[in-house]
């Protein structure tokens, strides 16, 4: 019996088309882009092309494969340039613009909620307050209030007050689908906060119980809650007045697949248990020193290994300094912070996650970017895994609960 030649591989490319062809099926990338600024849309573009090749990277070489997702980033790109040349339009045409908005207001929220972040019981009332006002300030008004429009705070708390089973704090938001419900939710619970700064420790308690002190479940909440609120709400402005934002979205020239590069100081415990949490989620982490020299100076070799998805900054109190008559403290390595502003500009800030061991001076600069906790319980794991989710990735939330 005579065998077609071919036929075999044929059949094989077939299979992985199929299997290929439903991951591409529905939502896989969600990107923020300045329709106002050519950089920004080209950046988007691109994230697209990343987000469809990270998407088929198990079937490359497969030409169905590679010819379908080619004809998909076209259709992408096509649909980016038409939405871009709509919001253009209408801009030109007495649409809000970027001047619309004061962008010393958008500064002043995110030097609040890093003020929030160090706020206790006593003074989070002053700083919440604060915040509701920026939001409510005269170029932020009519935004905040078009996102709270149809918001039913009560309702919606009410219906999370129903899950509370027997244990301390295990009550569950359902929180919407919908961005801008969300963010309209978050900006209604600020505005509470700010009438009745009492509510919070009773919502905190609640929802983000941490232990038996108020300051710590607030302090839970303004990490799980505000913090990643303010970055949204952020974004959401600027994508919607066309306010200008440099590392919007990174640039990059070829696809970074699911690299992650880890900067580290001399604690090796963090580095190696985040390297290998992240091989668990099918990351590649880059760790500097285990690639070869070949000759570079350091900065080459950020350089040349540079091109990932994702940044990883572990501080940890490797050094001991203090400004010029004050006391000295811990602080992270000198080589440490320059690689985390070397990221933060490459990257851009979405993509940049610092995670914190111990009580440790750190430049003010960085106020604007994620720190979260390295903890012993191993809770830094959730919070990572959102930061990945938010940037974009996929997740395997079953190897990040389990501890």
């Amino acid at each position: 019996m005579s065998r077609i030649t071919g036929l075999d591989k044929l059949q094989r490319d077939l299979e992985q088309a199929t299997k290929a062809f439903e991951t591409l099926d529905g939502k896989f990338a969600e990107l923020r882009l300045n329709p106002l600024d050519q950089t920004s849309v080209e950046a988007a573009i691109t994230d697209m092309g990343l987000a469809v090749d990270a998407k088929i990277a198990s079937y490359l070489g497969n030409p169905l494969v590679e010819s379908v997702a080619g004809e998909l980033k076209a259709r992408y790109e096509n649909e980016i340039l038409e939405r871009v040349a709509e919001v253009r339009l209408k801009t030109g045409e007495g649409g809000m613009s970027a001047k619309a908005v004061d962008q010393n207001i958008l500064r002043q929220i995110e030097n609040t909620v890093s003020d929030l972040r160090r706020s206790d019981f006593n003074t989070f009332g002053r700083h919440v307050k604060k915040l509701s006002r920026l939001l409510h300030s005269e170029s932020l008004d009519a935004i905040s209030r078009a996102l709270t429009e149809k918001v039913d705070l009560p309702a919606w708390i009410a219906a999370g007050e129903v899950t509370q089973g027997s244990m301390v704090g295990s009550a569950e938001l359902e929180w919407p689908s919908s961005t801008e419900e969300e963010l309209g939710l978050v900006v209604a619970l600020i505005d509470r906060f700010s009438e009745i700064p009492d509510e919070a420790s009773n919502f905190s308690y609640k929802f983000y119980y941490n232990s038996n002190d108020i300051t710590r479940n607030i302090q839970n909440m303004i990490a799980q809650m505000i913090v990643p609120f303010a970055r949204g709400y952020i974004d959401y402005v600027k994508a919607s007045t066309g306010s200008t934002e440099a590392t919007l979205l990174p640039i990059r020239s070829e696809p970074a697949a699911r690299k992650i590069f880890i900067v580290h100081g001399h604690d090796e415990g963090p580095r190696e248990a985040v390297a290998r949490f992240l091989e668990r989620l099918d990351f590649e982490p880059i760790i500097l020193h285990e690639q070869p020299n070949q000759g570079r100076t350091i900065i080459e070799k950020i350089e040349a290994h540079g091109d990932v998805g994702f940044a990883i900054v572990l501080l940890t109190p490797d050094d001991i300094g203090a400004a010029k008559g004050q006391n000295t403290q811990p602080r992270p390595r000198q080589n440490v912070l320059l690689e985390l502003g070397y990221f933060i500009g490459r990257l851009g800030r979405s993509r940049v996650c610092a995670l914190k061991r111990g009580d440790m001076e750190v430049p003010s600069d960085f106020e604007g970017i994620v720190y979260e906790p390295f903890d012993a319980g191993g809770g830094w794991k959730s919070a990572l895994g959102r930061e990945l989710k938010s940037a974009g990735f996929d997740i395997d939330w079953n190897v990040v609960m389990n501890r």
